[in-house]
């Protein structure tokens, strides 16, 4: 039922925000209609908008952000509210996008949100620094400040709240999650938007000189994306999307030196999928890799979590007392457990789980002792868990 409330409530959202900003743009147009624009404000914004549709074109990725990235046409956007009024602003920031989307052939109904969007960014901005009218310096900086925050803060609450419309996410976290994944690249672009009204107040030729270093930012922050995209690819599953081998030995260094140091417990479940050979013999690869995926999602639910080959997953519990990790452990069995996996049916695990001790043992010896249990779990009749007994490499005790 949920799910089929979704498209009702976001095209309610949509057609809210969309009737708003065709207002906004009708009443942007009466203002122009009644003045006079002179020649370089007109050659004005179309060298912004023209700038905007090339900056929309080439968006910058950012790291914790689900889109393509941000786009430094916001620079534009703000500059031109603060040097032309809000009205041409606002004309120039909707159609900029319009172009650029219906270029790269965007459905219709997105490119209407956009840009009302955008609009109405464009008029908060223009809205706020209205009583700010003034000279001199510091006026200056509150203006481009404030017009800068408001066209954020719209955009981030009217985005999230299609996003949170058709997905059923709640809003807050929406919310939440993109503030903090943008308010400093859009305080830097805000920075950008200040020089560029500067520049341009003292020269238009002068703006020129602020597009190298965009361009530099741009490629800059490309390039991070990039390796630090090529960084986690090397360190993921891509069949799970959890840590592989090789980030597990290094996040469980980093957690035995963590627990060294600070005197903390860490703990250590090593699971396998039980009778696994026997799902890809009777049913396939491809369900058996459904079934991996599943197994997966539930031990996220855990901790942290890895696949270290195979139908092998470790997950890290630091700072976790024997008795909370072997409670965690027994919930990821049972979750498992009560699977009903469509094609294969049940599936079961089995887990091993040892504590380390910070005052001797290494990363080994800690794999050695939980692998033990595992392996004791496994002669114990599966779908169990066993926890290690200190010391002993193969030694454990059921975690009944």
């Amino acid at each position: 039922m949920t799910t089929r409330r979704h498209p009702r409530r976001l095209a309610a959202v949509v057609a809210v925000v969309c009737a708003a900003g065709v207002a906004a743009f009708a009443a942007a147009l009466a203002s122009l209609g009644g003045s006079h624009l002179g020649a370089e404000t007109a050659v004005g914004l179309c060298l912004f908008a023209a700038a905007m549709i090339l900056a929309d074109r080439f968006p910058v990725p950012l790291e914790g952000l689900d889109a393509a990235g941000v786009s430094l046409s916001f620079v534009f956007g703000v500059a031109a509210v603060m040097l032309f009024g809000w009205a041409a602003g606002l004309v120039a920031v909707v159609v900029a996008p319009a172009v650029g989307q219906l270029l790269d052939r965007r459905p219709p109904v997105r490119v209407a949100y956009n840009t009302a969007v955008h609009g109405l960014a464009a008029g908060a901005g223009g809205l706020v620094i209205a009583p700010l009218r003034g000279g001199d310096v510091g006026r200056l900086v509150a203006q481009v400040a404030l017009c800068a925050a408001a066209q954020h803060l719209v955009n981030t609450v009217l985005v999230s709240a299609a996003i949170s419309a058709s997905s059923g996410r709640r809003l807050p976290s929406l919310l939440l999650a993109s503030v903090r994944a943008t308010a400093l690249p859009f305080a830097l672009m805000a920075s950008a938007a200040l020089t560029l009204v500067v520049l341009w107040q003292r020269s238009p030729g002068l703006s020129a000189a602020l597009a190298g270093p965009l361009l530099a930012i741009g490629l800059y922050q490309r390039s991070t994306h990039r390796a630090l995209r090529a960084m986690r690819l090397a360190l993921t599953d891509p069949l799970t999307g959890l840590g592989n081998h090789r980030h597990f030995h290094e996040r469980l260094r980093e957690e035995l030196q963590d627990a060294r140091r600070n005197r903390r417990r860490l703990a250590l479940c090593l699971a396998d999928i039980d009778d696994f050979k026997l799902v890809n013999d009777r049913f396939g690869h491809p369900a058996g890799d459904r079934v991996l995926a599943e197994i997966a999602a539930r031990l996220r639910q855990g901790g942290e979590s890895f696949r270290l080959g195979g139908d092998e997953f470790a997950l890290l519990l630091p700072r976790a007392s024997e008795e909370s990790a072997r409670r965690t452990a027994a919930s990821v069995v049972e979750r498992i457990g009560a699977l009903e996996l469509e094609v294969v049916g049940s599936v079961t695990v089995s887990v091993g789980l040892a504590i380390a001790d910070p005052s001797r043992g290494d990363q080994g010896d800690l794999i050695r002792r939980a692998d033990g249990a595992l392996y004791a779990a496994k002669q114990n009749g599966k779908n169990s868990i066993e926890v290690a007994v200190p010391g002993l490499e193969l030694g454990a005790r059921s975690a009944a």
